[in-house]
């Protein structure tokens, strides 16, 4: 990756090296028209964590001082039935714009992809959406029809070649900023199968997009791939550790903003730290013993991320 103080932008933040951003990027954020905030929240998971409602209402509780532009849940959000629809419609009625990502788990049950777009009010699986100037594309990873189908437990990973040409023009199309939002990850733990392809298909427009954002994996953590940045939000709610523990809940829930800032030429992400609810102790030896290969890296909590213009000296 080659790139000059003069025009990259660099990204500090805790626990990540120090990477820059395409220069052409930069142009394209100083001409919003103003700040952008994005309410993010992921895999609060209703209808199976018991106190998940009282998660998302502590999230739009929050919002409604930060007053961002749009609210963005990363899906695994809720269970598209009439006991859950109270939570999904306080969620919709909570902000103007609101905006759904499907997730693995929102299809259990049976459910079917219609039971959740009407549920929801989604207008599609996947579906683009400008909003203050970014344009976001909602990326559907829960495809058949992958050649090279993975376990997953059992859940489909993919994104199959139509809803890539789509991705393509969309990419091509696009004049303004672009914030590619997907439950499964395009890369780094839990990635979709064709995450190679995909993330092929980001670089290609790696001058238009500002980053790519996940849940799913419920970690914290943060991948560059040729020049393309993968951040992975944290659930509202739980790591699974499985074995005796299992469901290893966050005392407080977890959910961010993501600030866009053309005037300072900045990308922030707010920090949002918790505890374990109940007292788990060695939490890495508990992930060897149930053969997850995730040591040092599961944590209660969501980093900061600040990119800032670099200037020459």
């Amino acid at each position: 990756m080659h790139t000059t103080r003069r025009n990259s932008l660099k990204l500090i933040a805790a626990g990540t090296t120090s990477i820059f951003l395409p220069s052409a990027l930069q142009a394209k954020v100083a001409k919003l028209p103003k700040a952008v905030a994005f309410g993010l929240i992921a895999d609060p998971h209703i209808g199976f964590v018991d106190d998940a409602p009282t998660r998302l209402e502590a999230f739009l509780e929050t919002m409604k001082s930060v007053k961002p532009d749009a609210l963005i849940q990363l899906g695994d959000f809720a269970t598209p039935d009439a006991k859950q629809q109270p939570h999904i419609d306080k969620f919709n009625q909570a902000q103007e714009h609101t905006l759904h990502v499907m997730g693995n788990h929102d299809l259990d049950h049976r459910k079917t992809r219609e039971d959740v777009l009407k549920s929801w009010g989604m207008p599609a699986t996947y579906y683009t959406q400008e909003i203050s100037g970014i344009k976001i594309i909602v990326l559907d990873g829960n495809e058949k029809g992958s050649p090279t189908h993975h376990t997953h437990g059992g859940y489909p990973s993919y994104i199959g070649p139509k809803q890539q040409t789509w991705l393509k023009k969309e990419l091509s199309d696009a004049t303004t900023p672009v914030l590619i939002v997907s439950h499964q990850p395009l890369a780094g733990d839990g990635a979709v199968d064709n995450a190679k392809e995909m993330q092929s298909i980001l670089s290609s427009h790696k001058d238009k997009i500002l980053l790519a954002i996940n849940g799913h994996s419920h970690l914290d953590s943060h991948h560059e791939i040729d020049d393309i940045h993968y951040l992975h939000i944290n659930s509202a709610s739980y790591f699974w550790l499985g074995g005796k523990v299992r469901l290893a809940k966050y005392k407080d829930p977890l959910f961010t903003t993501l600030r866009i800032n053309p005037t300072k030429g900045t990308i922030t992400l707010d920090a949002k730290k918790s505890t374990w609810l109940k007292d788990i102790k060695n939490v890495d030896d508990l992930l060897t013993k149930n053969k997850q290969n995730l040591k040092g890296r599961v944590h209660p909590s969501i980093s900061a991320q600040h990119l800032t213009n670099i200037k020459a000296l």
